[in-house]
């Protein structure tokens, strides 16, 4: 079962990091449900990374909220 997630709830819009894997991601949807975001490059490719988990993210300073 999933259990309750403590840390911080990504946003769209939001510019996150993740673990082990180099570059900067924009948030462009959130699965509340999976805890779970959808993430574009921002290195002008548009590249999508699907499903990736809450607990994999870093987030930098001051984001969009």
């Amino acid at each position: 079962m999933i259990g309750e997630y403590s840390g911080t709830v990504p946003k769209i819009g939001d510019r996150v990091g993740m673990v082990e894997q180099p570059g900067l991601f924009e948030v462009v949807a959130v699965n509340m449900l999976m805890q779970a975001a959808n993430l574009k490059s921002t290195d002008g490719q548009g590249h999508l990374t699907r499903n990736v988990p809450w607990t994999s993210l870093k987030f930098h300073g001051a984001t969009s909220r």
